[in-house]
Formats: structure tokens, sequence, C-alpha cells
């Protein structure tokens, strides 16, 4: 006995011919719709979140963070279209602010106290190092939107020690493929295989990612802050760190690379410094919040006063480039305690208030 039918295959033919011509007219009508970004983008456009924050673990934040990207794919609080003066910000996880919701943020506050007429539309990406910031001052400011660019304000140098110290080699080496992939939430697709470029699979993958963030990630951030606490208590603390010279050697040729940039697009290049929690002889209250390891996995954790040596290195190297070539650089200083941080170096809604007023007052005078 035969197991199908001859006009049972032959229907299920005709259905599988009829489901790909089907597929193949969506796909032209959704790829004619452009429902995906095909250029540049930090974050997508007309996009956004929310972070559940719980209070009680999450000290001086006291409500859910929502997150919301313009056009642009620019956490911003205006339209750009009404400034006169644009200014971009980039960075890693302490620009981008996710933990703070959108007014909350120190570029939101930068923009309030600058004025009307002042449009700051924050890029910054958690991760980010200066390798990544050179890729985004090259591309997004040959946007249309923002050739017009007038400052672009760069907080950086965290994510510079963290990752050398995590992998020296990924560090020093990553191809540019994958740099841009980390840089920005979208990239051109000449570079992907051509089903990855089909609409539908795209949608597929959209759809897949937003079922697993509302399963797994609206309450990232606190879960992530107490599993991280709970591990270090129980790892082996590294008191001395590598040695920095090829690091740092890498860190300086990408400011420059930034500088250049800058002259070439005619733009106004500020620096701000990397301002942590980090001190020697942390007090102990403080010292339970640190959440950084500088080891692939977490497998160990540098000690607070290490990372605080390091950081330092990358500041200061920060600070001499700028001297020598003129290009502002502001020195961020805040308190090493919860007024300013609810962990290692991420602000609290205090710590942006803080931030905020001493990068305006300081750009108040560069812009001049």
């Amino acid at each position: 006995m035969k197991l199908f039918s001859k006009r049972f295959l032959k229907k299920l033919a005709f259905s599988g011919v009829v489901t790909l011509v089907l597929l193949i007219i969506a796909e032209i009508i959704l790829s004619a719709l452009q429902i995906f970004p095909t250029d540049y983008y930090t974050n997508t456009p007309n996009s956004g979140f929310v972070w559940e924050i719980n209070p009680d673990e999450i000290i001086g934040i006291d409500q859910d963070s929502e997150v919301i990207f313009d056009e642009l794919g620019a956490r911003s609080i205006s339209n750009h279209k009404d400034a006169s003066h644009k200014m971009i910000v980039f960075g890693g996880s302490t620009a981008a602010c996710f933990a703070l919701t959108q007014e909350k943020s120190w570029p939101a506050l930068v923009e309030k106290k600058l004025g009307d007429q002042y449009w700051v539309g924050n890029f910054g990406r958690p991760g980010n190092n200066s390798s990544h910031h050179v890729l985004q001052f090259k591309h997004m400011l040959e946007k249309p939107e923002l050739k017009d660019t007038k400052t672009v304000l760069v907080m950086q140098g965290v994510n510079d020690l963290v990752a050398y110290l995590i992998s020296s080699e990924r560090y020093l080496n990553m191809p540019q493929l994958k740099l841009k992939k980390f840089a920005f939430q979208h990239i051109p697709d000449d570079h992907l295989s051509w089903h990855r470029r089909l609409t539908l699979y795209k949608l597929a993958s959209r759809a897949k990612k937003n079922i697993l963030f509302y399963f797994n990630h609206k309450d990232h951030l606190t879960k992530t802050v107490l599993d991280i606490r709970d591990l270090r208590k129980k790892s082996k603390i590294i008191e001395e760190l590598p040695d920095l010279t090829a690091g740092l050697t890498r860190y300086e040729a990408n400011v420059k690379a930034m500088i250049q940039l800058a002259k070439e697009k005619n733009v106004r290049l500020v620096f701000v410094t990397q301002a942590t929690m980090w001190k020697p002889n942390l007090e102990p209250q403080y010292e339970e919040l640190m959440l950084t390891s500088g080891f692939q996995n977490n497998e160990a954790f540098y000690s607070t006063t290490a990372l605080y040596g390091g950081m330092e290195l990358f500041n200061q190297r920060l600070k001499t480039i700028c001297a020598q070539n003129n290009i502002p650089c502001i020195d961020l200083q805040l308190p090493k305690t919860t007024a300013s941080f609810y962990d290692d170096f991420h602000f609290n809604e205090s710590g942006a208030e803080l931030t905020s007023d001493q990068i305006t007052k300081e750009l108040k005078v560069i812009l001049e």
C-alpha cells in the first residue's frame, strides 16, 4: 500500500508552489516598503524598550527606564530639525544611560541646560570603545541630516581598559566587519548572505528577538547586577593589572583618528574622561557594589585598586593627547559614592545630574 496517493502528492506540490509564489510576492512588497534600515545606525530608528528597575538593588534610580530612539537611531528628547546647533554624543553604556529613563540621562539634561537652540543626539551604545567610536564618527556624520553637526562629544575610556584586560588580542586585532557589527545595530547589507538580506528573514529574526527580550531582558539590569555581585563574592581577586602599553598605544591611535576626522568634517570635538567609583581603599559599602571583572566570562576579578590605576592611565593618556592637539577635554570629577554611581561607573539619577552640570558648565565656555 502506498503511503501517499499520487493525487495527494500533486496537491502538496501545488500548495508548495502557491506558498512559494506568495512568499516571493510578499518579499517584493515588503522590500519596496523598506521596513528595515539599509544604512549605518547605532540603534534601530523609531524603536524603544523599557527596562524594569528594582530601586532596592539599583541604588539611586527610582523608576523604570524608558529608552526611545528617533528616526536617526539617536536617544533624544527633541527634533533635530528644530535645532540650530546639533551636538552628537558617542560613548559606551555611560553615555547611553539605559538604566535612566529618557529625560534623566545626562545627554538629555545637557540639552535642557544648554537651551532650545541645541539638539543633543545620544548615539551611546553599551560596550563600545574608542575603536567603535572611530567608525561611528566616520559613518554617522555622513548622513545628510547630520552633515551640519557642529559638536561631537565623546565619553570614553573604561570600555577600552576593560576590553583590553579581557582580551588584548581581540581589542588590538578585531576585524573591521566585527567592529562594525558591534558599533552599529544596522549596517549596509552588502556583507550578508542572500537569504539574510530578505525582509521576511529579518522579520522572523526581529520577532524572535522581541519574544526573547520580553521573557528574558526586561528585568535584565537588576538580574545581571545581582548575579555578578553574588559571583564576585566567591571569586578570586587579582591585585595587579597586566602591562597596558599596547592597549594605551591603540587607544592613543583611536583618539588621534577622531581628531583627524573632526578636522576633515569641520566639527568641534570635545572629549570627556571616564569617571568611576574606583579608588584605593574604597569603603566596604561601596566595594559591595562593584561588578567589573576584567576577565573573560568573569572567571576572576581585578581589585578595585588595580582597576583605579588602569583607569587613571587611560584618562591621563586622553588628557595628554588633547593638550598636545589643542582639543577640549572635560576631566569629569564626581564623588566616588552612590551620590554618582549605582556600581563601578554607571550613573544613577543624581550622578547624571552632576555629570550634566559639569559638562554643561564647561561646554558653555568651550562653545563661546
